[in-house]
Order: C-alpha cells, then structure tokens, then sequence
C-alpha cells in the first residue's frame, strides 16, 4: 500500500513542482521587465529633474545679469563708476559728491536687492520643480514600484511552495522505494526443502 502511495504522491508532487515553476519563470520574467522599468522611469525622472533645476539656475543667472547691465546703463551711473574706477570699490569713494555718493548707494541698494530677489524667485521655482517631481514620481513609479513589490513576493511564496512540493517529491519517493524492497520477492535457500 506504501508503495501505491508512494507513487502516486510523487506523480502529485512532481506535477506540482511543474505548475510551480512554470508560473516562477512567469512570475520572474515580469519582475525582470518591471525592475528595468522601474529603474528607467527612476533614471527619467531625475534626468529631468536635473535638467529643470539646472534651466531654472541659468535663466535665473541670465535674467539678473541683463538687470544688472540695464542698470549700468545709466549715464549718471557710468559717470559715477568710471570716477571710482569700476564696479568695486576699492576705498576711492571719497572722490564722489554727495549726490555721486547717493546714486552709487541706490546703484549698491537696487543691486542687493536684484540679489536677494534673484535668490528667492530662484527657490520657489526649485521648489515648484520638487514637487512637480514627487507628483509625476507618485503618478508614475509608485505604481510600477507597488507591481514589483507583489511579483516580489509572488516569486517568495512560489519558492516556498516549490520547496514545500520538493519535499513531498523526495518524501513520497523515499516511501516508494522503501515499499518496493518489500514487496520485491526473496530468493533464500529457506523456502526449499
């Protein structure tokens, strides 16, 4: 009886083992492709958050540099600069009139300014790329992220259900072969006489 048992448990077993791994190499095959699309859509998305960030950082640079040269266009400003010779300072403010001196501090005041300006619409634009980045990440890799998680653990549980039928395999194949030597018949010189 063992031995009927023991093979038909291991018909089970191994058709079992089949199934099993037949749906891993399915399972395993979607995770591979969804693992790659994950990890492009990952290297998209920063690619294209670098590429804002750093357009925001030159346009930024750009539109302050063309407002620092509009306001050096002023002639009175010019003259003021050239008696200081340039932009910096270097202690010859003392040459300038008291109106040189205030044309030169609203110069110095609309500069700080332009600066401070400059700073603060450069991080709220950053900031708008953040988000606008961590929506398109929940809108778009959330999903493919929580897909590869279930096929994770899919391809878990299948390698514990293979190992389980894997086990019943050889257990069953065991009780056959054990049967079998008792049923094989016995050839003594006892059964003469």
């Amino acid at each position: 009886m063992g031995f009927l048992l023991g093979a038909y448990g291991k018909l089970a077993a191994g058709s079992r083992m089949r199934s099993i791994q037949a749906r891993m190499l399915r399972v395993s095959a979607k995770l591979r492709r969804i693992t790659r699309q994950v990890q492009n859509m990952e290297k998209m998305i920063s690619r294209q958050e670098k590429t804002l960030t750093n357009n925001i950082t030159i346009e930024s640079n750009l539109a302050k540099q063309m407002a620092m040269s509009q306001m050096q266009q002023d002639p009175q400003l010019m003259k003021v600069l050239d008696k200081i010779g340039g932009y910096t300072t270097s202690g010859k403010l003392d040459k300038l009139t008291d109106d040189e001196s205030k044309i030169y501090n609203q110069y110095q005041m609309s500069m700080n300014n332009l600066q401070f300006m400059t700073e603060v619409s450069t991080a709220q634009m950053k900031q708008q790329v953040t988000e606008m980045i961590e929506q398109m990440r929940e809108q778009l890799l959330e999903p493919l992220k929580d897909e590869e998680d279930e096929l994770q653990l899919e391809q878990d549980s299948l390698k514990s259900q293979l190992e389980i039928a894997s086990n019943d395999y050889k257990a069953c194949q065991e009780m056959e072969k054990n049967d079998a030597k008792m049923l094989a018949p016995s050839y003594t010189a006892g059964g003469q006489g």
